[in-house]
């Protein structure tokens, strides 16, 4: 027997010997026989016999809010063993029957629809969780349950009036939740082609979050998209202002854009500031392979150094060395550069350079919505790992 089946029925072994003693004296002969069924269930229970236990209880339930209770406990119990079919089979024999009051009722029906979500029925717990929104016990959770599905099964437009009305009677703050569901919606208009309507969306999200990082890159795209570059970049800029940790996300949109105009110069201008509110690797590679663009391979190395010593970190180190052994492989320095060089690649692709604010998750890529604990612009770039300036 599983030790974790008996740690989790002795619970129920004693609530059912409670109940048994606080209603010894009063019973008739009938509601005396039923701490014995439920007993036997326990026996059956135990001996791994979950299917002749749950008809015991089945056939044992009586109703009053003691025995429905032990019901639901039970079932409960079943689900979070995974024996999601034995709990639906509990719960839904209770809300079968006429004879429950509505609070009971109630109960039965949380319990069934969270059966139906665990065994991933969402169209039918849907369906009962939004009956349970006109219950004011249940409004708040079975709307929990609502915006998950609605989540998981990418109903934008639903997800944002559950999360809006959410907002109305929870104290948790949805706004950046539902701006990032605005952005999903400005996603897929862009990718039909319909910017007019993604814009739509983007102003929605706006209006719930004014620093919506995301909302600032789309609209950036879409100016961008339209040939409209001056204003694109003006967009992106803000974020130097707002979010000057995200200016590397747009970095090579910015860049690209500059290329459009022909201004090269205003390019190295606000590398060089972006780079004073955040040094970005990203943002030190683009300068560095401008300024060899510009001025060729030596100058761009150079350059690179320069920024290695001011911003010191690792992805920059290992720019600089691997470009720094070219034409040097045939001396001992060269080949001990390129070791190094190889040495700090493995350091850099190992390491985790998005981390996500309420749940730790690590990775390699920016997720907008957080693969852990499923939040919405949690995950933030960190700084490279940095290196100590020489003295």
């Amino acid at each position: 027997m599983d030790p974790v089946w008996l740690l989790l029925l002795l619970p129920l072994a004693a609530a059912g010997g409670w109940y048994m003693a606080m209603n010894e004296r009063n019973r008739t002969t009938r509601s005396r026989d039923l701490p014995e069924s439920y007993f036997k269930g326990l026996s059956f229970l135990l001996n791994e016999q979950p299917d002749k236990a749950l008809r015991v209880f089945l056939e044992a339930v009586e109703v009053d809010k003691e025995t429905v209770e032990m019901h639901l406990a039970l079932g409960n119990l079943f689900r979070r063993l995974g024996e999601v079919g034995r709990a639906t089979r509990i719960h839904q024999n209770l809300v079968a029957r006429s004879d429950l009051d509505d609070s009971l009722r109630s109960m039965a029906l949380f319990e069934l629809a969270q059966d139906y979500f665990k065994a991933g029925l969402f169209d039918r717990a849907e369906n009962l969780f939004q009956e349970l929104r006109q219950v004011s016990e249940y409004r708040e959770p079975a709307c929990r349950f609502l915006l998950q599905i609605y989540d998981q099964e990418k109903e934008w437009k639903n997800a944002i009036w559950v999360a809006e009305e959410l907002g109305r009677f929870s104290e948790q703050d949805y706004s950046s939740t539902i701006a990032h569901y605005n952005c999903e919606l400005a996603e897929g208009a862009i990718s039909e082609g319909n910017n007019q309507i993604a814009e739509g969306y983007l102003e929605s999200a706006f209006k719930k979050d004014m620093k919506c990082i995301r909302a600032v890159s789309l609209s950036g795209r879409i100016a961008s998209m339209r040939g409209n570059h001056a204003h694109a970049i003006a967009i992106w800029s803000g974020l130097a202002h707002s979010a000057p940790e995200a200016i590397g996300e747009v970095v090579g949109h910015v860049a690209n854009s500059y290329r459009q105009l022909g201004d090269k110069k205003s390019l190295v201008k606000f590398l060089e500031s972006a780079l004073e509110k955040n040094p970005d690797p990203r943002i030190i590679a683009k300068l560095a392979n401008l300024t060899g663009q510009e001025q060729g391979h030596e100058a761009g190395q150079t350059k690179l150094l320069e920024l290695v010593r001011k911003y010191p970190n690792l992805e920059s180190l290992y720019q600089l060395m691997s470009n720094d052994h070219r034409g040097l492989d045939s001396s001992q320095q060269g080949k001990d550069i390129s070791t190094m060089a190889e040495l700090l690649s493995d350091v850099v692709e190992a390491g985790k350079n998005y981390h996500c604010r309420q749940c730790g998750f690590q990775s390699n890529a920016l997720h907008w919505q957080c693969p852990g604990c499923k939040g919405w612009g949690t995950i933030r770039r960190q700084s490279g790992v940095k290196l100590a300036p020489s003295p």
